[in-house]
This record gives C-alpha cells, sequence and structure tokens, in this order.
C-alpha cells in the first residue's frame, strides 16, 4: 500500500501531450482571440501546457495548465484494502499498459500524419488498443465516483444487489476495492485469438463487469477518422472515453423518486488519440457494406436493432445521428472481397491466430462529422470539470456550432441531469461565456424545456419483452427450422395455432394476464365479498377465451410468479437478462403441455397422486376444470395469492389427512352437473381440485375458480369457444 501522496492521471500523458503546446507567456494578456494567454505561476517557458476550459469557476473560465497536472487525482489507485490479491502497484501496470499502447498509437499516427491511406496492425495489438480503450473508460472519473463509496450499503447503482452480494462471497470491504480489483484483472488478463478469456474473465473480476468489458469488445469494431478541413480539430473532456452516441432513456419512479436505472443503446463510443486523430467504436448495429451483401447478416443486424429500439418511448425515432459516418470494418488477412462479398482468403480456414493482419484504413470526414463528435462531448460535460482543446479558433468554431445548433437533439435543459456536478442550465450559461471571450458575436440557443413538463413514460419490462419478440418473430419464423420444430411449437400447433395466429394469441394472453393481475391487485382493497366475486368473474372471464391463449397465458403467469423473475428483478442490471430469461421460460415445457399432449393422443389428463375411482371411464376427449381455493392472509404480496402452477396442473403434493374430504366434496359438486356430462375427480392437492370432464365440443380449456367456501362453490359451466374475441386492457 503507498503511503506518499501521488498525482495519478485517468487520461495518460502521452495522450495529453498530443493536444499540448509549448508555454510562451504572451504580452497581449488574455487575448484567446489570438492564440494568448495569461501567465501562470510557476510554468516555465518551452513546457507541455494544454489549453482548457475550466467548468467549475465562473472567472478566469480560459488558461493553461501543465500537461503533468491536469486529468488526474491525488492517490486514485492506491491499493486500500487486502482483498486486492495481487502485489504489484496498479499504477505501474496502468504504465506498462500505457507505454505498450503509446508505441501503437505513435506508429498509427505517424502513418497518418505521413499520409499514408491506412495501417496493419495484429490481432495481438488490436486486442491491446481495445483493452486499452476500456481501461480509460472504466478509470476514468464516471466509475471511479461510482465506486467511491465508503461501504456496500451506500452504494446505490443499479448493480447494487449484484455487488452486494459478490462482495460478501469474495471478502470485499468496501466498492472501491472491487474497481481496484477489476483493474488489476483486466490489466492482467491475457486475450487469446480463440477468445477463451471471455469465459475465464467472470471468474477472476465481478461478473456485471467482466460482461460490460466483454460487450465493449465484442460489440463494435475500430475505425481510425481524421478531420478532412485542415482546421478542424477534436476537443477532449474528462468523460470523452465514457461517453457515446446513442439514445438514452432515465426511468423514475412515479410513486418514490427512486432511480429506476437507465435504458441506452450505444451506437458509437470515442478515443480521442490527438486533435487530429479519433478512435470511432461503431456498434455492430449498425449497416456494414460489405456483411450486409449477406441477406442472413443483414436481417440479423435489422433484428437486433428493431429489438433494441422497442425498448424506447418511440422505437421508430431510434436512430444514430452518426450513421452516415463514412467508415467500415478493418480488413483482416482471412478475408478477401469477392464480387463484393467478403469470402475466405485462398488456403485460409477462418480460425482466428495472433498473427492475423488487420488493415485499418483512415476515415477523413466531413466536418459535420467532427462537430457532431465534439458536440457529443460538450454535451455531456455536465459530468466533467474541464475542456481541453488544441488551437482557439478551431475550438471557437466547433463551440459555435454546438451552441447555435437546433438540431440531433442537444442542449435540453432538465434531461440528462441526474447524478450530474452542475445544471445543463449553468453549463450552457458558462459556455455561453467561453463563446463570447473566444471572440464569437453569435447568439447561443437551446432548449429550455424543464424535465417536469415532459411526458412520462415508463413501459413494463415483460411490455417491452412482447414488443422485441414482434420484431424478432417474422424473421425467426422464416429462417430457424429450429423454433418451428421446437417442443413449445409442437404444442401450439396441436392447440390449432398457426404462424399467423402466434403474435396475436402472445399479445392477448399478456393482455389476459395483466387483466387478472390488475383486477387481483385492486380487489384485496374492497370488502371481503367484493373482493371475492371481482377476482371470480376475471378468471371465469379468461377462461372463456380460446385454448391456445389461455395456454399462453398459463405460462405468462407462471413466469411472472416464478422465483427466477424475482431474482432477477432483485439483481437488476438491466433488462437484457430478464427478457432473455423469459423468452427461455416461455419454450420450457411445463404441466399444460402435457395435458395438451394427452389430447393429441386421445387420452385425458391423469396426473398420478391417487388411485382413480374404479367407476372412471375416460371419455374420448375432455375439458380439464380446476378448482382452487386462495390463499391467505391476503395483505401478502400478489405473487402469493395464486399457488405455484405446477400445483394447479397436478403435482402430487400428498395431503393424505384431507384426501378423503376433498374427494367427497369433489364428488358432491360433481352431482350439481348434468348426467350427459360426467365430472370425474383426477387429482386431490392441497391447494386445487383437478377434474376431468367430458365435453367433444371443447378440445381443452384450462379453468380456474376461486373457492372461499368449500361447499357452496356452483360448477363453472360451459362455455362457447366458436370464435375467438379480443380484450383490451386500461393501463
Amino acid at each position: 500500500m503507498q503511503t506518499n501522496s501521488q498525482y495519478q492521471h485517468y487520461i495518460p500523458q502521452f495522450i495529453l501531450r498530443n493536444f499540448s503546446h509549448r508555454y510562451k507567456p504572451s504580452k497581449r494578456k488574455g487575448n484567446w482571440k489570438h492564440g494568448g494567454s495569461r501567465p501562470k505561476k510557476g510554468m516555465r517557458k518551452g513546457e507541455n501546457v494544454l489549453n482548457i476550459v475550466d467548468l467549475t469557476s465562473d472567472q478566469d473560465q480560459l488558461r493553461e495548465e501543465p500537461v503533468s497536472r491536469w486529468f488526474g487525482q491525488i492517490n486514485m489507485y492506491n491499493d486500500t484494502a487486502a482483498a486486492i490479491n495481487s502485489q504489484k502497484n496498479l499504477e505501474e501496470e496502468l504504465s506498462k499498459l500505457e507505454s505498450r499502447t503509446a508505441a501503437i498509437l505513435q506508429k498509427v499516427k505517424k502513418a497518418q500524419e505521413a499520409g499514408e491511406p491506412g495501417i496493419y496492425l495484429n490481432r495481438s495489438e488490436r486486442n491491446l488498443l481495445r483493452k486499452f480503450l476500456f481501461i480509460m473508460k472504466y478509470r476514468g472519473l464516471g466509475f471511479y465516483g461510482k465506486y467511491r463509496s465508503g461501504d456496500q450499503y451506500s452504494y446505490t447503482s443499479e448493480d447494487k444487489n449484484l455487488l452486494r452480494s459478490y462482495m460478501s462471497e469474495k471478502g470485499f470491504e468496501n466498492p472501491r476495492d472491487v474497481w481496484l480489483h477489476n483493474l488489476h484483472a483486466i490489466l492482467d488478463l491475457e486475450m487469446d485469438a480463440e477468445g477463451k478469456w471471455m469465459t475465464k474473465l467472470p471468474e477472476v473480476m465481478f461478473p456485471a463487469d467482466a460482461a460490460m468489458f466483454t460487450y465493449h469488445v465484442q460489440s463494435s469494431y475500430t475505425a481510425f477518422c481524421t478531420p478532412k478541413e485542415d482546421d478542424d480539430e477534436f476537443i477532449l473532456t474528462d468523460q470523452c472515453y465514457n461517453v457515446f452516441e446513442g439514445p438514452i432513456h432515465e426511468v423514475t419512479s412515479p410513486l418514490t423518486g427512486e432511480d429506476l436505472g437507465s435504458t441506452y443503446l450505444c451506437f458509437h463510443e470515442f478515443g480521442p488519440i490527438s486533435s487530429r486523430l479519433i478512435i470511432v467504436l461503431r456498434s455492430f448495429v449498425l449497416p456494414e457494406a460489405l456483411e450486409d451483401a449477406n441477406q442472413k447478416i443483414r436481417e440479423a443486424r435489422q433484428t437486433y436493432l428493431d429489438g433494441a429500439a422497442v425498448q424506447f418511448p418511440r422505437p421508430d425515432n431510434v436512430k444514430s445521428i452518426l450513421a452516415d459516418l463514412p467508415v467500415a470494418k478493418a480488413m483482416n488477412s482471412n478475408m478477401a472481397v469477392v464480387n463484393g462479398k467478403l469470402e475466405l482468403a485462398p488456403g485460409k480456414t477462418g480460425k482466428a491466430r495472433p498473427s492475423d493482419k488487420f488493415c485499418f484504413r483512415f476515415w477523413p470526414i466531413k466536418r459535420k462529422h467532427v462537430d457532431i463528435i465534439n458536440s457529443v462531448f460538450l454535451d455531456n460535460v455536465l459530468h466533467c470539470q474541464s475542456i481541453v482543446f488544441r488551437s482557439a479558433p478551431s475550438f471557437r468554431r466547433t463551440l459555435e456550432a454546438y451552441m447555435t445548433t437546433d438540431s440531433y437533439g442537444f442542449k435540453k435543459v432538465g434531461v440528462g441531469e441526474r447524478g450530474t456536478r452542475i445544471s445543463r442550465r449553468m453549463c450552457l450559461q458558462r459556455l455561453s461565456t467561453v463563446l463570447k471571450a473566444l471572440g464569437s458575436d453569435n447568439a447561443p440557443i437551446w432548449h429550455d424545456e424543464e424535465e417536469a413538463n415532459h411526458s412520462s413514460y415508463l413501459q413494463s419490462i415483460d411490455d417491452s419483452w412482447l414488443e422485441i419478440i414482434k420484431k424478432f418473430y417474422g424473421r425467426s419464423m422464416d429462417s430457424s427450422s429450429e423454433f418451428r420444430e421446437s417442443h413449445f411449437w409442437g404444442i401450439y400447433s396441436t392447440l390449432g395455432g398457426t404462424k399467423e395466429t402466434f403474435l396475436k394469441d402472445l399479445e392477448q394472453s399478456w393482455r389476459l394476464y395483466r387483466l387478472q393481475a390488475l383486477v387481483f391487485n385492486v380487489s384485496w382493497g374492497l370488502d371481503g365479498h367484493v373482493g371475492r366475486q371481482a377476482r371470480v368473474n376475471v378468471v371465469h372471464f379468461i377462461v372463456q377465451f380460446h385454448p391456445r391463449r389461455v395456454w399462453l397465458y398459463v405460462k405468462h403467469l407462471r413466469w411472472m410468479l416464478s422465483e427466477e423473475y424475482a431474482r432477477l428483478q432483485e439483481t437488476y442490471i438491466g433488462i437484457a437478462p430478464i427478457l432473455a430469461a423469459k423468452s427461455r421460460s416461455l419454450k420450457e415445457p411445463g404441466p399444460e403441455d402435457d395435458i395438451v399432449k394427452s389430447l393429441k393422443a386421445k387420452k385425458p389428463y391423469l396426473p398420478i397422486s391417487w388411485p382413480q375411482p374404479s367407476s372412471f371411464n375416460p371419455p374420448e376427449s375432455c375439458t380439464v376444470t380446476m378448482l382452487r381455493r386462495s390463499l391467505q392472509p391476503p395483505n401478502e404480496a400478489f405473487r402469493t395469492h395464486m399457488p405455484d402452477l405446477i400445483s394447479y396442473f397436478g403435482a402430487a403434493l400428498g395431503d393424505h389427512e384431507r384426501k378423503d374430504e376433498l374427494h367427497a366434496m369433489a364428488m358432491e359438486i360433481g352431482k350439481t352437473w348434468k348426467e350427459e356430462d360426467p365430472t370425474y375427480c383426477t387429482t386431490v392437492v392441497p391447494h386445487c381440485l383437478i377434474f376431468v370432464r367430458a365435453n367433444p365440443d371443447i378440445p381443452i380449456l384450462f379453468g380456474v375458480d376461486c373457492w372461499e367456501e368449500r361447499r357452496k362453490l356452483p360448477p363453472m359451466g360451459h362455455f362457447s369457444l366458436e370464435a375467438p374475441f379480443d380484450v383490451k386492457v386500461a393501463s
């Protein structure tokens, strides 16, 4: 553990020097229009200094600072706990990474400055760059601030439950130790060509952040961009390695004001190298001309984009403002372009090797794109303390472009201010002062809309899931024989389902669940009889739907009441794991499937828990009707009011003490039904009675009836299903 105070950079000096100039005190004090400066005490002539905009002050905002004392913190990486197993000094390990990366980027920079069209890097060099860019993101002020909490209970990010569990399991004392440990793990990681590192990394660091690293490396490609105009330059901010271009939607609980996390889609991330060279990481969901010549790849890319877009209030508006950026993937030595399509190069197997070469082009980009990239940085300075620029005239022009534009959704006061250092209004006012000091007479404009006036949008995770399925479904059915031949689709087809009926059935079954949940939640606050009758009525209503929809409703219900769903919400780190788990759950076999299969075999569903009555004579076809008693107490969470669906459909729990009583009750209820429609009791379990009832007109039907007064339970009766009908549930 280090004891002496040390200034430790989160943006390395080799990058800062690319934005610096030699210090030369100006006789024209403060004349920034001509690149002049105020002499600073302690700075030497010829020293590397930076032009900065100080966003922490209302005065002296434009000044020069030495490279050695900017973009850093005191004792930022000191190991503070025994939980850090590695004895290596983190600053030394970061220095080694920076040194190796600097050599690569210096080679890239020289090639670009020499006018070369591109540069070759091998796989190891490319992987090192990707690791460096993530480290730049992860060690920046954003994550540093996130993990500064003194203990696990003051850590409030959306992955708090996962982190607390991980800290308890691994013996970490505070979140900062986890952050330092993660940095060690990534720095020590050997990124093999085969990709085995992707399975090893979650074993040696916080799994959620390991997944973030993997996604950062695998979900985008690297492009080197340079301004086409000689007088255009990129700027640098505290957070420029930790911002992205793409939509973001913050969700806050309307009841508690609690931060419920953010939904975002990262189209582009950035890694400035110099004022004339920047790395752009472009998402795989955006078009790529050569790859998109393959129809399957093109459709899969569009499917991913559509699925991501439906999570936002206006999916059709989810577009990248840099979609037309003229970049493409680097060509590698395994591939060749044949007739406009990518194919394996002669003699290549396609197997990734450390020696593989990648040809990265230098992409000249228009002033419009330079300004958009700089504007993305400027629109995120609410989290920053300063801006660095190379030359005053270029910065004045790009700042003016940002402050006077009415496009791209920038500068919305009251939006994106969660957890920021200052308000957007104050930030824009300070930038306006800077713009004027730089000699601009143009009037800044911004969208003066308070967040409170914005229309709220809160979509449930399961509603998002349904919209994503709608987007994926058409393409997956056309291209995936695996889905068409699955157990799930076989059961659905048995009930008469087709490709044309599926989406409507799925939507209606989900609305049935929402209706039941709404009625059950509201009815528990009503007087006993009124509430019970409401719950009975909604169930009677649900079972009148087509068997396909009731079957799907059962699957929705089991998922919503499942322990897995509760656990995923408790350990929430974004909706993706929940959406994937629900999709798996929908396709998993369940007891309700056994009932359908028994119909296909023309046999009634007979779960074995008790010997069947000797008089039992199975009919040719049947309807399954289930009677259930409600659980107590009614003030428990809604999910406890309905027993697990396995109980519904015949898990033999074996209530031997009440077997005879329940069986007699079933027979008594059965007497109220017509002789030509006999009822047979097939299973007796603690929370439900399951009956098989002959009814050739209805192939199969699941019915649930609340039962409060056991001896007075009425029969459910018959329901005509000649034509399925739809229901709409009010939010």
